[in-house]
């Protein structure tokens, strides 16, 4: 059994979390636990055309392997050490996610998570979604990359030919299962 965290904040790209999720859950041998910040939850009405968070909810949790953890839950499993999580992924952060957790600053659940996965040297992979990035941004990921964290532009490739907006968040989710050691097929490699 295998454990991933995913966060979802208030960055464009909920999308993206939505589909990583999905990909996680169909695997049957893995926990999934998810969270999501109220700024994520409005882009993801707004990204998805959804306006029940409910609906997406349950869409998403129809397979028994997936948890939704309140982001003000510091009590939660997921926010401990001893709690073994493989890999934690926030997507999509926010550059204001990134500023506190480069800071240290946890002011809810994904940003604690994010500082239990470096000071326990797990897996971080942190996908922004931000254009142009200023010089603040910049050393923030910096910062992150130098701590360990996996940083990830929501940046997908277009050699494997993409024909839909589909094709573009699987390369995205293809690159993380990539990091996170998941075999997939989800966009045709480059040969």
């Amino acid at each position: 059994m295998r454990r991933f965290f995913v966060g979802i904040t208030g960055a464009s790209g909920s999308l993206y979390g939505l589909r990583l999720i999905s990909e996680l859950a169909s695997y049957e041998n893995n926990e999934v636990y998810v969270s999501i910040t109220p700024d994520g939850e409005t882009n993801l009405k707004i990204e998805t055309g959804i306006e029940d968070l409910d609906e997406i909810k349950s869409k998403i949790t129809a397979k028994s392997n997936v948890e939704f953890v309140d982001y003000r839950d510091f009590a939660a499993p997921v926010s401990s050490g001893s709690f073994k999580v493989d890999s934690y992924i926030i997507i999509p952060a926010s550059m204001g996610c990134i500023g506190r957790i480069a800071s240290g600053v946890s002011s809810n659940l994904i940003e604690r998570c994010a500082d239990v996965a470096l000071k326990e040297r797990r897996k971080l992979v942190i996908v922004f979604r931000e254009a142009p990035l200023n010089t603040i941004h910049l050393k923030n990921l910096l910062e992150l990359s130098r701590a360990g964290a996996i940083i990830l532009p929501a940046a997908p490739a277009f050699y494997h030919e993409p024909k839909s907006i589909d094709d573009l968040i699987d390369f995205i989710v293809g690159k993380i299962f990539d990091i996170i050691n998941i075999e997939h097929s989800l966009f045709k490699r480059w040969n």
